[in-house]
């Protein structure tokens, strides 16, 4: 069964460990955002802090009770105040088995319950793999822009429709 548990305490060591596994399964998205392969338990840290500083809720994707990936996201954005994922990751070895499609219904049916219509995120040039699954999930570009680590980036958005997600 596929899960979000929050992360009530992000940057403890335990919790730094996880997001560092997680996140160095992926060299090639790592290259491409923070242009390095493998990140250090630093870089999570000074990313971390400047995501929460915004406000960012994280939580783990739990397969069976077992964290295998990791999403983060803002409720209100300060520049349109609309919820914007600023990550969703799944551990390599779980990737390929729906489980990235299945948390990211559950982040939005999350967001659905607190009224958000739209939610909006950011892909970088080069993620074509990103870009493949956040169309594939009816993401759609609206923009382009530069990110924080400036890289060119297109923002895409989704409309969030509250049948979608009706359990009978």
């Amino acid at each position: 069964m596929i899960d979000l548990v929050s992360i009530k305490v992000v940057q403890s060591k335990e919790d730094i460990t996880i997001q560092k596994t997680i996140l160095n399964s992926h060299p090639a998205y790592n290259q491409v955002v923070m242009a390095k392969e493998f990140l250090t338990e630093e870089d999570i840290i000074k990313d971390n802090e400047e995501n929460l500083k915004l406000g960012a809720e994280y939580y783990y994707i739990t397969k069976d009770n077992e964290p295998v990936g990791l999403i983060h996201y803002l409720l209100n954005h300060k520049s349109d105040h609309l919820p914007w994922i600023g990550l969703l990751i799944v551990h390599k070895q779980h990737g390929r088995g729906g489980v990235a499609s299945k948390a990211l219904h559950l982040l939005e049916k999350k967001l659905i319950d607190q009224n958000k219509q739209k939610v909006r995120l950011c892909v970088q040039d080069g993620n074509e793999i990103g870009a493949v699954f956040w169309r594939q999930e009816g993401f759609v570009i609206i923009n382009s822009a530069t990110d924080g680590h400036n890289n060119r980036v297109d923002i895409y958005e989704k409309k969030l429709y509250p049948d979608r997600y009706q359990c009978s």
